[in-house]
């Protein structure tokens, strides 16, 4: 079921742009009308900026930039965790600095040594393991990790107007890459789960491995040696490695970042950059120490690095002026639907029925999969979620939806890999139901955020691929789902497409049903709707 869905969502994705607000976490001023206009001058078709889509690259740094690198950024903290952990085989740890501030809780004191501490932290906590074995140690830390001053998961400290602008770009045909000086082995076993990005396209630090045999397999054994620094100068090397491609967009947020955004602005044509300035001290960190902000000793943004910004023409985004929201863990992703009377959930059941006497690994009809028309699905703060109810509550009465006559007029099913398929029972568009979508569309539109992350649905996937592809299916439903995309359908089950191929041609006798009901769920795994958070009935 897991691959039949993922697949599925993979077939039906589009490479359309946003028709609506793509940044509404982003306030309407000179920072998020710059971003809108640089996309879409080199978008357009017959403009002189115009570029192809094979030569849309966007850099990102990742600490300070996509998700928060306050008190420390997080990989120190996983090696924080790390000391802690090997400390008992390491007696000497204790007089000897860092790590004995460390294992004392004084991360101060710790990172005063500067990078050659954090090196000595790196070699000795990410090394003699195989690679794999790595990812996996990541992998569990990453799950539930807190940040020690606000008690969220790092994972929910992800800036929400950077992960619609990930997203803005990848609808407008932009290959977005991490450059980080974190290391590239820390990043990428949750990049994708957590910006959509996968492995491939994650640029980091590295240290050396070697090839060898353990235990009778081919393994990588990571080595207690530098390999590549992935910082300052690093980046646009780094860049030239793994990309081989000039960025003609960079983000960043210090001065670790500057030469990456040198690079880009290099390339000539048009080029964006832009500064992410931490301003925020009430919603996350406020440090500088340009602008008379308190200094840091990683991550600083200097007065001269502002002064080089407005040399240049870089665009610097003011977290307390520019962004109505920062972090992401307030959302939460929703289906708009219609629930099918009696008559409708009749046909659904046997036929749901049939196909799981022909694949009985198949879904059944049930609480987690209960039968319905999809009219959106969307990203909403759940602050909002009130609101949205009253607005979509004064659409769905005004259209006497109980009132509408749907006809069943055919059996469909999307091809879904592994010779399988989704099948369904396809209800016939009408002016009205077509009106009735615009309608429910136009009422969340103040609401929908268009982006958001995987904590908004009510799990995760064991796979980040299926992650990643949920998220930026709810991000794009208008331009794949509605309008002259809308296809009304209540899905019935899934199986082998050679028996769907014999069931497509046979006879549908058609039959007319009504919406009894409708309500807004909570997205589940793989696109269910898994949570019912409201609900009318239409009948009264």
């Amino acid at each position: 079921m897991k691959r039949i869905i993922l697949a599925t969502l993979f077939c039906i994705f589009s490479g359309s742009v946003f028709a609506a607000d793509p940044l509404p976490s982003w306030n309407d001023g000179a920072a998020k009308q710059s971003l809108i206009a640089f996309v879409t001058k080199v978008t357009t078709a017959g403009s002189p900026d115009f570029v192809p889509p094979d030569e849309r690259i966007a850099t990102f740094d990742n600490d300070g930039t996509l998700w928060s690198e306050q008190p420390a950024p997080v990989q120190l903290f996983f090696a924080l965790d790390r000391v802690k952990a090997l400390a008992p085989q390491h007696p000497e740890w204790n007089a000897r600095e860092p790590f004995a501030s460390l294992l004392k809780g004084d991360l101060n004191t710790a990172r005063a040594g500067g990078d050659h501490a954090i090196l000595d932290l790196v070699m000795a906590t990410h090394t003699g393991m195989t690679d794999d074995e790595f990812e996996q140690i990541v992998k569990d830390w990453i799950a539930t990790a807190k940040n020690p001053k606000t008690g969220k998961l790092f994972t929910d400290m992800t800036y929400q107007p950077m992960i619609e602008a990930l997203a803005y770009l990848r609808a407008n045909g932009f290959k977005n890459f991490i450059v980080s000086g974190g290391g590239i082995e820390f990043m990428r076993p949750w990049a994708q789960r957590v910006y959509g990005i996968p492995p491939e396209q994650v640029v980091g630090s590295s240290i050396k491995t070697k090839f060898e045999w353990r235990d009778g397999k081919p393994v990588l054994v990571r080595l207690p040696e530098l390999n590549f620094n992935d910082d300052k100068g690093g980046k646009p090397v780094g860049i030239n490695q793994h990309i081989g491609r000039r960025p003609l967009m960079a983000f960043g947020n210090s001065d670790g970042d500057q030469q990456m955004l040198e690079y880009t602005q290099g390339g000539g044509g048009a080029r964006f950059e832009l500064l992410v300035l931490h301003d925020d001290a009430a919603r996350e960190f406020a440090y500088g120490p340009a602008r008379g902000l308190p200094d840091v000793k990683l991550g600083a943004f200097t007065s001269a690095l502002d002064a080089h910004a407005k040399k240049d023409g870089w665009t610097v985004v003011s977290m307390k002026s520019d962004w109505n929201i920062v972090f992401p863990t307030d959302i939460v992703a929703v289906d708009i639907l219609l629930q099918p009377d009696a008559v409708m959930l009749e046909h659904a059941a046997a036929n749901n029925a049939r196909l799981l006497s022909v694949y009985p690994k198949g879904f059944a009809l049930d609480e987690t999969h209960t039968p319905h028309i999809t009219m959106l699905q969307c990203f909403v703060r759940k602050a909002d979620l009130t609101s949205l109810y009253a607005a979509e509550e004064k659409v769905l009465a005004a259209a006497h939806v109980n009132a509408m006559k749907l006809e069943a007029s055919k059996l469909y099913y999307i091809a879904a890999g592994g010779g399988l398929g989704v099948a369904g029972i396809v209800a016939q568009t009408t002016p009205e139901l077509r009106k009735l979508q615009a309608d429910i569309i136009a009422a969340a539109a103040p609401f929908n955020l268009r982006a958001g992350p995987i904590g908004a649905f009510t799990a995760a996937h064991d796979n980040p691929a299926v992650d990643a592809a949920l998220i930026d299916y709810v991000s794009k439903f208008e331009q794949i789902g509605a309008g002259e995309h809308f296809n009304p359908h209540v899905s019935t089950g899934n199986a082998p497409t050679a028996y769907l191929d014999q069931m497509m041609v046979e006879p549908f006798e058609p039959f007319t049903f009504s919406p009894a009901g409708a309500a807004v769920y909570q997205l589940g795994p793989f696109g269910t709707a898994a949570k019912k958070l409201v609900q009318w009935d239409l009948k009264k």
